[in-house]
């Protein structure tokens, strides 16, 4: 970046600047905005210039990397800055792709931070703005999650009260061959969820894979229910399904989404 010939020293790309550069996904707001987010350490001044935010932080809170010449926060400071600028949903879907990492040439992954690593970084600033939205977040990110659709999924179902949630976990018949992998599994009623993007009804492979897989776990009466992106954004009918689904499999609760059940009159 051209600011870094004329910038301090101890300057470096932060808050959603960095985060793209990490490759999180981020709301389309940001994805676009022609500014770039620049951290100094004090006393030095934020700097201000056209198309660049300044911020700046205590001498002993500054850290950075150099990535390939670029000076930018660690993925945790990347991440707490995200809490001044995301909601709840958009924090755990950045926090949830950086444990996750980028998918290496022999298909594995590199994740970019910890949730310990996380948690310590948050400890060690505890005056910080937006405390309270980083605990929660801090509390419901999780490992090996593929895409934000599987976040905002996922923390959909915890808030409508259902069972324990495992994400990405293998499924294993009896003699341990692994038959899926589902999005979320709920723990102990042999039920999988699945958000279904719009791939799998356009891709042969995808959709052929999908029924083979379904037809593996038929045979140890394991179920996936499928979830689409319209059951997101209204998602009362799929917590009925999800809902009676796990009381045939012996759940004796019941969701707590608002409005779900109303007491008839007498």
């Amino acid at each position: 970046m051209a600011w870094q010939s004329i910038a301090p020293a101890d300057s470096y790309v932060s808050h959603s600047t960095a985060a793209l550069l990490f490759g999180c996904p981020l709301p389309r707001r940001l994805e676009t905005a022609e500014v770039i987010h620049v951290t100094v350490v004090r006393p030095r001044r934020p700097p201000r210039a056209r198309g660049v935010v300044g911020h700046s932080i205590g001498p002993d809170n500054g850290t950075q990397i150099d990535s390939r010449g670029l000076r930018m926060s660690t993925a945790e400071q990347t991440w707490l800055g995200l809490a001044t600028q995301l909601d709840f949903l958009d924090l755990v879907a950045a926090g949830d792709y950086l444990l996750r990492g980028f998918r290496q040439p022999d298909g594995t992954r590199r994740p970019f931070t910890t949730v310990q690593r996380l948690r310590d970084a948050a400890a060690a600033h505890p005056g910080r703005r937006h405390r309270a939205t980083i605990d929660q977040a801090l509390d419901a990110i999780r490992e090996r999650v593929d895409s934000p659709k599987e976040t905002e999924l996922r923390l959909l179902l915890q808030k409508a009260g259902f069972p324990e949630l495992v994400v990405n976990e293998p499924v294993r018949d009896d003699t341990g061959r692994v038959l899926a992998c589902p999005d979320l599994r709920v723990c102990g009623y042999n039920l999988g969820i699945e958000y279904k993007g719009f791939v799998h009804a356009t891709n042969q492979d995808a959709w052929e894979n999908d029924i083979r897989r379904q037809r593996r776990l038929d045979d140890i009466d394991w179920k996936t229910i499928d979830v689409m992106r319209s059951d997101l954004r209204q998602p009362h009918h799929i917590i009925l399904v999800i809902e009676r689904e796990l009381q045939k499999r012996g759940w004796t609760g019941s969701s707590t989404w608002p409005g779900l059940h109303y007491e008839r009159e007498p």
